[in-house]
């Protein structure tokens, strides 16, 4: 009672400080590895380069207004790179380009404009001369015929002159024709020229065109020559600007002439070159046109399809805060701290789920009130006690976050079971008339003898992580053989401290005790089942364990990446994004080649072939050279397994050494799953049988156990497979395997130990071998069922993680459990116990137990219980 007490003191002050388990758990395995390992080497040569403390994340955009998020982010961090900024970029050299064409072009357009303005702008000065005085003429030409011809033909004077001249013109007519009196009129009254003037005109044609033009000729011919007198008349005709334009058009340079209208004589020369450039603007654009999305290269890649967009932010932090309304970033410390999250609430979840559902369960099986509450409450200060102890060590022992992930259904299942198991002998002892203490130290008795071989197989299997030479794998079995240590004191020390102190109460409301002996008859019906054909019982479970085996060697998918075991979080959804559909321009993780001499040619061709290569950089740092791979891979991808067999012989042939996330791969990958299947199994599989062996003195029956448990791995793992694998599309996660074999060597040889422990106490009271069987099975049939439903429901409490790792333990464990309950235990295992006789009991002193009946050959034959 006073180690009791002493324990429950310890356990309550344990307890207070198990919240703070959750601030001192490690996630990354990196941080629980030794020095000398070739990554962890890597790593230290690396660190002694001084970094820039400028950190750049990649960050994925999805959803409506992808510019606008894009353009958000870029206030945030202004540094930063997005297909938009990429792009506005682009269009500032273009326009750059353009505008400094544009303007070198019309640099040159306005020089050639103003040269031909200026000269243009002295022939039209010339030429206006030219048309002014031949105007001018042709108007004296008019008025002369008018004043001439024409008073002569209408007979009518104007003015003093014309009257004159009609006079004079009268007395000549007389004599002379028309003509000779119209030159000799105008000779006399307008002077000598004007009978000079008209010379070529007649009284036919004076009124015509031709004869204002010959009197114009004329007129002119005192200052100028033919060929000036033509300009003249020409240039009048059309204009001087026309004129000038049309001889000047096809003397101009090409680029000038579509202007050329606006330049003659002294022209508008800034609307020639304001035209000439915005012609040439668009021309140039509509050649080359300017960079859009689509067109310029770079931010193209950064888009798909108007649906996902990448973005690359810059900032000293190195996990800046960035919203996600505007974009998620991808990055493995983002996604942990996701995962963390999510471990956080899933713990939570799930211990209240697990101990709820005990309760109920417990109810159901034992019919009673206080013995389950006090089972759950002392299982569950059992399991905070274990996580405040955790906390208290953490400080020189890491602790990995899957210790205490799977603390809970550990603590509980065997926790409960063993206390069930307990309670239900004690119940059947009161009710042989046993007093109560009696009844304790059968108890005790019995706990020594089944539990404590329970307990060492559980410490053994789960505490075989230990064996790693990695500290967070050693964490593990560290942590589980801390765990299993936590509920045996709970189990020897506490409870039978309670049952002490309780009696007969921890029944209540139940007045009377009654045994469980006959209570299950599909129990005993199974049992007779196997007792009469062992040998077909034994072919059908040979059958269908080889079935699954050959189904698990053809179908299982194996997955390393515990992204893939995610939920699907933003930040996965991200991570998927970028390497779908950015995997060339996506540099996520980083592996380090390091050697002492320059890489050569073949070394860096190597590297540049690697699957899902992006880029890399070679650089000194102190004595070594260090090629920095860039991939487009997550640093948990199974794509980096074969990243580092590839990158392998460069070890061999230059001495590399390969660090960085696929050296940290294939590190954790070799020292966990290929060491485990290569040593670690053989170790947990011999171990557990020199336990049983030892403890149950039997050679056989400890092979025949872990038979049935290697029978019910291969069940509930193809089943697995076929549920979550073919039908779910989720590949088996690494650890899946493992765990399970852990698991299930651990608490699936709990229910056949309490059965052989039952069994050899009957054979020790003298019952025969086939009744001893019968009557084991049946008897505690009802309470490991109930133990089996125990343990089911507290690792089925797994399915609610967001884990697809924790729902494939939770499930296969669950279903083995039943398997083993339903199946395992009333029909295999009887029938292998009948097949081997009085075998079962050899030992190196002989027979450990004396069967009864041997003219039964073994157990061949009825039962006194049939």
């Amino acid at each position: 009672m006073a180690a009791a007490v002493a324990l429950l003191i310890l356990y309550v002050y344990l307890a207070l400080h198990s919240p703070n388990v959750f601030s001192v758990l490690v996630y990354d395995e990196s941080k629980l590895t030794p020095p000398d390992v070739e990554p962890k080497l890597v790593d230290s040569i690396v660190k002694q380069k001084n970094g820039s403390g400028v950190n750049t994340v990649p960050v994925v955009i999805f959803g409506p207004f992808l510019e606008d998020k894009a353009r958000n982010l870029t206030k945030l961090f202004p540094n930063s790179t997005t297909p938009w900024t990429i792009l506005d970029k682009a269009l500032d050299i273009y326009w750059r380009r353009i505008k400094a064409t544009v303007e070198n072009a019309t640099v040159a357009f306005r020089d050639v404009a103003v040269a031909v303005a200026n000269a243009t702008g002295e022939t039209c000065s010339e030429l206006k001369k030219l048309v002014q005085g031949y105007t001018e003429a042709r108007e004296r030409a008019r008025e002369l015929l008018l004043a001439t011809y024409g008073v002569a033909a209408l007979g009518k004077a104007v003015d003093n002159k014309t009257e004159e001249f009609l006079k004079k013109y009268r007395e000549y007519v007389a004599v002379y024709d028309v003509d000779v009196a119209v030159r000799l009129a105008a000779e006399e009254v307008y002077g000598v020229n004007a009978s000079r003037l008209l010379a070529n005109v007649t009284w036919r044609t004076w009124a015509s065109e031709g004869a204002v033009e010959n009197v114009t000729e004329a007129i002119l011919s005192t200052a100028l020559n033919k060929t000036l007198i033509q300009l003249a008349r020409e240039v009048a005709t059309v204009g001087v600007e026309k004129y000038v334009y049309v001889s000047t058009v096809n003397k101009a340079p090409p680029v000038l002439r579509p202007y050329l209208s606006y330049l003659v004589c002294n022209g508008d020369v800034d609307r020639a070159v304001e035209l000439f450039r915005a012609d040439l603007l668009r021309n140039i654009t509509a050649q080359y046109p300017p960079p859009t999305l689509d067109t310029q290269k770079l931010a193209s890649q950064l888009v798909y399809r108007g649906k996902y967009a990448l973005a690359f932010v810059k900032a000293t932090e190195d996990k800046p805060v960035i919203p996600l309304a505007l974009g998620v970033p991808v990055s493995m410390a983002y996604i942990m701290d996701s995962f963390r999250e999510i471990v956080t609430q899933d713990v939570s979840s799930i211990d209240k789920t697990t101990a709820t559902s005990l309760l109920v369960v417990l109810l159901a099986v034992m019919g009673t009130l206080a013995a389950p509450l006090v089972i759950v409450s002392t299982v569950g200060l059992t399991y905070l006690a274990v996580l405040g102890f955790l906390e208290q060590i953490s400080s020189f022992q890491g602790i990995y976050y899957l210790v205490v992930y799977m603390a809970a259904p550990v603590v509980f299942a065997i926790g409960v079971d063993y206390m069930l198991l307990m309670t239900s002998r004690y119940g059947e002892e009161r009710a042989t008339g046993k007093s109560k203490r009696e009844a304790i130290d059968v108890v005790v008795k019995y706990a020594r003898r089944a539990i404590a071989a329970s307990a060492a197989v559980v410490a053994t299997s789960l505490g075989s992580f230990a064996l790693s030479t990695l500290p967070f794998m050693q964490s593990i079995g560290i942590g589980y053989i801390i765990t299993t240590a936590f509920v045996v004191a709970s189990v020897f020390v506490v409870f039978p401290a309670i049952l002490y102190v309780l009696g007969d109460k921890i029944f209540w409301p139940r007045k009377k005790v009654v045994g469980h002996t006959g209570r299950s008859r599909l129990m005993a019906k199974a049992v007779d089942l196997a007792l009469r054909r062992p040998l077909a019982v034994a072919a059908v479970a040979l059958a269908a364990t080889l079935v699954s085996f050959i189904f698990l060697t053809t179908t299982l998918k194996i997955t390393t990446d515990p992204v893939v075991a995610m939920p699907e979080t933003q930040h996965k959804k991200a991570l998927e994004i970028a390497t779908k559909y950015f995997s060339n321009i996506t540099a996520i993780s980083t592996t380090y080649v390091v050697m002492r001499e320059p890489p050569p040619p073949q070394v860096l061709a190597t590297v540049e072939g690697l699957p899902h290569y992006v880029n890399h950089t070679v650089e000194k740092i102190g004595d070594w050279y260090v090629i920095n791979v860039r991939l487009s891979v997550e640093d948990t991808s199974d794509e980096l397994l074969k990243v580092y067999q590839l990158l392998k012989p460069l070890k061999d042939q230059y001495g590399a050494l390969i660090g960085g996330a696929a050296s940290w791969k294939n590190v954790v990958f070799n020292e966990i799953y290929v060491r485990f299947w290569n040593f670690q199994v053989y170790v947990v599989i011999v171990a557990v049988f020199v336990i049983l062996a030892v403890l149950l003195k039997s050679f056989l029956i400890p092979l025949r156990l872990i038979a049935t448990v290697l029978m019910s791995i291969a069940w509930s793992l193809a089943l697995e497979v076929l549920l979550f694998q073919e039908l779910a599309g989720q590949p088996t996660y690494w650890l899946v395997p493992i765990i399970l074999f852990a698991f299930l060597m651990a608490v699936g040889t709990d229910y056949d130990i309490f059965i052989i422990a039952r069994i050899r106490e009957e054979l020790e009271k003298g019952l025969g071998e086939r009744e001893a069987i019968k009557r084991a099975i049946v008897t505690t049939g009802p309470v490991i069922t109930g133990a089996a439903l125990i343990l089911a429901t507290a690792f089925s409490t797994l399915l609610l993680s967001q884990l697809t790792l924790l729902r494939q333990v939770g499930f296969t464990i669950a279903f083995a459990a039943l398997v083993d309950a339903f199946v395992i235990r009333p029909l295999v295992v009887p029938a292998l116990i009948v097949l081997a006789g009085k075998y079962n009991w050899l030992w190196v002193t002989g027979y450990s137990v004396k069967v009864i009946n041997p003219e039964l050959g073994g157990g061949r034959g009825p039962s006194p219980l049939d």
